[in-house]
């Protein structure tokens, strides 16, 4: 009896857990940082700033000495003289072992230009990082919205139905009140738009399991999840060019960009300083054991600076340099290209959400009119005033408004959302 009554507790705790599992509701910033920690394309960035920060490290041991050890054991086939004797040259076997430190002096500049290159991308690639992340949160609002959208939807298609099997009610009272040919055919008018307003529904039904496989492709979610509506965005303030002005200087992409043309610079500098002279300190330990010994077998230390001067490599620096330049200009251009990009964006995402706000305002009033008209004309068909097409007409209207109505609250929420991405502000305070 207890290991019953210790069944049915589990089962009914995980039946509990279960639903509320099923009932979970997630906000929008719950589906951005799903998305982040989980989407591909964040992790794909991260391993840029992963690999970034490996250039800076490597770039760091090119400016540390060098120790390096070399060991070597050789067996001869005879000595030399082959019958020996006071001065061997060649013994039967040899032993050789040294341990060079190597300290770079001077080199052309290329060592702490090929650091300074390595910091810059080290920045340039978190650049990267936050810019895919405001990529991917924008595709998250858009599936998001695209769901709140299709709930609305749903709701707006049940009201329809809902008023339609009210017409349908009102009808069959009077066709079988009256049976005209009029009223029979308003019937069968009626009975026909119900079954138009469930279409309507299953259609709106479909949209919204589409638009939440959408959503759980970006973040993993659950797709039976709750979605609670997003709080409403602020648009941004300020002018056309105040706005540019603050996405020229919030634009992560862009400030890679900018990042990329002083790195172009560098790679000029660590060109050219290949071919200047290079200055090297070295100090060893050499070890030499023979058998049978010779008079070269001893331990040996010693010190130096070495020079390396190149004097003919056939046009090999002039080459490289051209190509090195060629490439900083590239980059310079690129930088200016996506300025003018970047300030196309923003003109075209604030004209946008001065466009989605004009009709939004528009289909608010025509939401109006068509509730307006709609009761009214339901009234006057209830007292026989009026023929069911006016109130077929006047629902249609009432439909479509709520649709236009719907669609352009949430067009209003996504324009805002690109004009901020546009900006660079998208998921940052500023």
């Amino acid at each position: 009896m207890k290991e019953l009554i210790v069944s049915i507790v589990i089962f009914l705790t995980m039946s509990g857990n279960a639903m509320a599992a099923e009932q979970a509701v997630y906000t929008l910033q719950d589906a951005y940082s799903a998305a982040i920690t989980s989407y591909e394309g964040i992790k794909i960035s991260e391993e840029g700033v992963v690999q970034a920060d490996s250039r800076v490290d490597q770039a760091w041991t090119y400016i540390y000495p060098r120790l390096t050890a070399y060991g070597a054991y050789t067996r001869y086939n005879d000595t030399l003289p082959p019958n020996g004797g006071a001065f061997l040259f060649q013994p039967l076997g040899q032993t050789q072992a040294s341990l060079v430190l190597t300290q770079p002096l001077y080199t052309g500049g290329r060592t702490l230009a090929a650091l300074r290159a390595a910091k810059t991308m080290q920045e340039s690639s978190r650049s990267v990082l936050t810019s895919a992340k405001q990529e991917i949160m924008l595709g998250v609002a858009d599936a998001y919205y695209a769901v709140i959208k299709a709930q609305r939807i749903i709701e707006v298609s049940k009201a329809s139905l809902g008023r339609m099997e009210r017409h349908k009610k009102v009808t069959e009272r009077e066709a079988s009140t009256r049976r005209t040919k009029v009223n029979t055919s308003s019937l069968l008018r009626a009975n026909a738009l119900v079954e138009q307003a469930r279409i309507n529904l299953i259609r709106a039904e479909d949209g919204l399991k589409i638009a939440r496989r959408k959503l759980g492709l970006l973040t993993r979610l659950p797709e039976n999840s709750v979605f609670a509506e997003p709080s409403p965005l602020t648009e941004p303030q300020g002018t056309v060019e105040s706005l540019m002005e603050t996405a020229l200087k919030y634009r992560d992409d862009y400030t890679s960009s900018k990042l990329n043309t002083q790195v172009a610079k560098e790679y000029v500098t660590i060109t050219e300083g290949g071919h200047y002279p290079q200055v090297y300190a070295e100090a060893g330990l050499r070890y030499q054991d023979s058998s049978p010994a010779t008079m070269m077998d001893a331990t040996t230390y010693y010190g130096g600076v070495r020079l390396q001067i190149p004097i003919f490599e056939g046009g090999l620096m002039k080459a490289e340099v051209s190509e090195a330049r060629s490439k900083q200009r590239q980059a310079e251009l690129s930088a200016v290209l996506f300025r003018r990009n970047i300030e196309n964006e923003v003109q075209e995402a604030f004209i946008n959400c001065q466009t989605i706000n004009a009709v939004l305002d528009t289909a608010k009033r025509q939401f109006e009119y068509a509730k307006g008209s709609f009761d009214a004309v339901e009234s006057l068909f209830a007292e026989g005033l009026t023929t069911s097409l006016s109130v077929i007409d006047a629902e249609q209207g009432l439909f479509l408004a709520e649709r236009e109505l719907t669609a352009a609250a949430m067009d209003q929420q996504l324009a805002i959302l690109r004009l901020q991405k546009s900006l660079g502000v998208l998921g940052k305070k500023v």
